[in-house]
């Protein structure tokens, strides 16, 4: 699941830590849909953006760590 959008993030990985280092990109498909300060802004975006579709948010970090969330709820 989303390895379209991991393998996006992986390539774009070193862009983004020169100039998002420390924010959370939000991508579906083949698109990114930007960076956001916290985790909560791209997860609300995504929601609004994609409803109950998949989509991929990850924090710009320089040493990558693992974090999955399941969207089986909606933000408010």
């Amino acid at each position: 699941m989303l390895e379209q959008e991991t393998r996006l993030f992986e390539t774009k990985l070193p862009d983004f830590i020169k100039t998002e280092l420390g924010k959370f990109v939000l991508i579906k498909g083949e698109n990114i849909f930007g960076t956001y300060e916290t985790i909560g802004d791209a997860l609300k975006s995504g929601y609004e953006k994609f409803k109950d579709q998949p989509f991929f948010v990850k924090q710009i970090l320089i040493g990558q760590h693992p974090l999955n969330f399941a969207n089986n709820f909606l933000l408010k």
